[in-house]
């Protein structure tokens, strides 16, 4: 048996492999299966030599087919999904780095009790924004029990969270931390705790959540600008953990071995308990336990005198991951992290040779290799999954190769030091800062090209041109066909990256009036648009990104932006607008307020040189036909009167249109104005509590109803009482951001069409 292992191991492990993934269309868990798996590996010992490798290898994916069969169908109980839509008593415990999307808190967790009933099921709990919990923290809440989302704007959470084990969401709006988790999980979360804590002493912000993204493989520290421009750019693999990172965990424990005098054996053994603790600190992503099973592997080959099969280790951790989840196989992370490896095996020494005649170093010769041979292999995977690929990932690993390894390096010195020369380390740390401010502008310069990351469409076109160049080359000038094509291939990219069209555009220019209530969450941002310009009314909370949103709807200016009044759900975005976008100038209240939101808003504008106009009643402005007029306020109002009583309300014109935009203030200040019948109402405040609502809405009879407005908000918006009045109105179409998704109006003057972006 020996000697039928013996060199091949690698199909042994491929066997297993395809048998675990096949479970994936196919499910089979009778015992039968098993039986018969069984029975073929004790017959192989019995077979023919010739034929004991094949039957060994059926019996090793009967194995991994009957096996992970039976992980998907304990991976898809769920006990908690009988209890969708019941609330209670929820004990959980976290079991990951929490992600702030744009109005809330999502952390991975397992569900230990619900009610009083003991339970033990992977959730994701939402939380409201604010302080996160640490990872391994044990947490008691009261929660209700949802499904996940389904299908929206491209993205299926409910699938995505169900191949992960995860089948319900629990939504609590508070939470106390009474515990942490134990046992092994507590000694990984432990280990965590102190590589981060110890990775950057005196480096915070963008820095230090670059240093925690190539040392821990976790992007939750980087804003969302900085995570599209990693991503753009074809520098995001470097924010998860490869191969790199355990070869120089494992090389330092040997170094530091030698370095003592210790016998390799004592050094293997520690390179061992390195990788360990490092995967365990890590935790599980495909690349890091991919990465972690071959640098064990490779030491346990050394300990017991056997040669390295760098396929038999890829494939063995395939194996460990698939018979973990199966479902693996459909994931991007585990597909991208084997395609790159598969690429740098089989491509990279090829594509090297071919570079052996060039005039270009050995290290960037090695670094356009495997840049271009992992950028070939996972550009169909990107474009499966994500539906981009980034044009100019070889430059952009070039940019970013020499601190990659010096970065990386120093953290973990840094790690080493921090608790016995806290002032070296703090040096230390301020040096790697510098590396990551570095690899930060990288990001930011290629990923703000035009068109760094291109459609499947502009892709096609781009390597068609590439390859028609190159092979007409290689037929024109053959003594330099080779160096001629590779000149053409780089020429096409950047010139087609520059010329081509983008994947995603805009929406095409209104013809007439276009209101687009953007989804902000808990606030309000509503942008209007005519042939001749946009105007933005309200700018939304910070992590609502109103200026990506803008940039998504392919605009580059405005003529306009209204600060209705000094509150973050409603300014809070405003300095990025006016930092990403051109604007003409800012309407502001000029209302008395500390706001540390307006003050930057207004601080960027006098940066850039935008003027800023104070709103008062009477006033008005046209673009095109477009008629803005302000109704409220006529003064500033006292210091430490109510921002909403102030507030800027506003009613828009397009030929016999009409639309009123109140920001917060409610019927006690608009009830006291001449506002005539309008055809479009953005509702007060949320939809808060109204009681002079239903006698507005008799005299102004809108057709069209918005309520901008924050899911599962703290403050019970929108108000049953609004609700209701709005009900009441015949012929009144109701429509809300927190379950319609961004709203969009259009107008010629005389018809309005209305549609939801769920």
């Amino acid at each position: 048996m020996r000697r039928v292992l013996q060199g091949r191991p690698h199909l042994l492990a491929a066997s297993l492999c395809t048998g675990l993934a096949a479970a994936n269309g196919l499910r089979e868990t009778s015992l039968m299966l098993a039986a018969a798996a069984v029975a073929l590996a004790i017959g192989s010992v019995a077979a023919a030599p010739s034929l004991r490798l094949p039957v060994l290898g059926l019996a090793l994916l009967l194995a991994g087919w009957w096996w992970g069969s039976a992980r998907l169908e304990a991976l898809d109980r769920s006990p908690l999904r009988a209890e969708v839509g019941r609330a209670g008593h929820v004990l959980a415990a976290v079991t990951g780095p929490a992600r702030r999307s744009r109005f809330d808190l999502r952390v991975p967790a397992d569900a230990l009790r619900f009610r009083d009933r003991v339970v033990r099921e992977p959730v994701l709990l939402r939380l409201p924004p604010g302080r996160s919990p640490p990872q391994g923290a044990v947490l008691d809440l009261i929660g209700e029990i949802r499904l996940p989302r389904g299908p929206r704007n491209g993205f299926d959470e409910r699938t995505w969270l169900r191949r992960h084990g995860v089948h319900v969401v629990v939504r609590a709006s508070r939470w106390r931390a009474v515990g942490r988790r134990g046992g092994l999980a507590g000694f990984a979360d432990s280990l965590r705790a102190r590589l981060a804590g110890s990775m950057a002493p005196g480096v915070h912000g963008e820095r230090r959540a670059v240093i925690a993204g190539i040392l821990l493989g976790e992007d939750e520290g980087l804003s969302d600008e900085l995570r599209r421009r990693f991503r753009a750019s074809g520098l995001y693999h470097l924010l998860a953990v490869s191969g790199q990172n355990v070869a120089l965990i494992a090389g330092g424990a040997l170094f530091l071995a030698w370095f003592v005098g210790l016998p390799r054996l004592a050094g293997e053994i520690g390179a061992l308990a390195a990788i360990g603790g490092y995967v365990l600190a890590v935790g599980w992503q495909p690349s890091v336990v991919r990465a972690g099973i071959a640098g064990a592997l490779a030491s346990l080959a050394w300990l017991a005198s056997r040669p390295l099969d760098r396929w038999y280790f890829l494939l063995v951790g395939a194996a460990i991951l698939l018979a973990w989840n199966p479902y693996s196989l459909l994931d991007a992370g585990f597909q991208l992290s084997f395609a790159a490896v598969a690429a740098i095996f089989v491509a990279v020494p090829r594509l090297e040779k071919q570079l052996a005649g060039y005039p270009v170093p050995r290290s960037l010769a090695e670094v356009v290799a495997v840049s271009g041979a992992c950028g070939l292999a996972t550009a169909p995977i990107l474009l499966t999954q994500f539906g981009v690929v980034p044009l100019y990932s070889i430059p952009a690993n070039a940019l970013a190769a020499p601190v990659v390894a010096p970065l990386l390096g120093l953290a973990l010195v840094t790690a080493l030091v921090a608790p016995i020369l806290p002032p070296l380390a703090a040096l230390l740390a301020w040096v790697n800062g510098w590396l990551a401010a570095y690899l930060a502008a990288c990001a930011r310069l290629v990923g703000g090209l035009p068109y760094a990351a291109v459609s499947a469409r502009t892709a096609f076109i781009v390597f068609c041109l590439a390859l028609g160049l190159a092979l007409l080359v290689a037929r024109l000038r053959p003594p330099r066909a080779p160096r001629l094509a590779v000149l053409g291939l780089l020429a096409v990219l950047i010139v087609g990256g520059w010329r081509l069209r983008p994947g995603a555009p805009g929406l095409p220019a209104p013809r007439g009036l276009r209101i687009t209530f953007l989804d902000v969450g808990q606030g309000d941002g509503a942008l209007l648009q005519v042939p001749q310009g946009a105007v933005l009314v309200d700018e939304g909370a910070p992590e609502a990104d109103v200026a990506g949103q803008l940039r998504g709807l392919g605009l580059k200016s405005l003529a306009m932006i209204v600060l209705t009044h000094p509150q973050r759900d409603h300014v809070g975005g405003a300095a990025e607008v006016l930092d990403r976008l051109r604007v003409g100038f800012v309407l502001d209240p000029e209302i008395p307020s500390g706001s540390s939101d307006e003050k930057a808003a207004l601080a960027v504008a006098r940066r850039r040189h935008v003027r800023v106009v104070v709103a008062r009643a009477g006033e008005g402005f046209r673009l095109g036909r477009l008629r803005l007029s302000v109704l409220w306020p006529d003064g500033p109002g006292a210091p430490g009167d109510d921002p909403n009583n102030h507030a800027i309300v506003l009613l828009a014109s397009y030929g016999h249109v009409d639309a009123l935009f109140t920001a917060d203030a409610e019927t006690d200040v608009t009830g006291r104005l001449r506002v005539p019948p309008v055809e479009i109402l953005k509702v007060a405040h949320h939809g808060s509590a109204d009681p002079g609502l239903p006698r507005q809405l008799e005299q102004i009879h809108p057709r069209i109803a918005v309520i901008s407005v924050g899911a599962h908000n703290d403050y019970g918006h929108p108000s049953p009482s609004t609700v209701a009045a709005l009900a009441a109105v015949p012929g009144l179409a109701t429509y809300r951001t927190d379950r319609d998704g961004r709203v969009v109006v259009e107008s010629d003057g005389e018809r309005i069409s209305v549609r939801d972006e769920r």
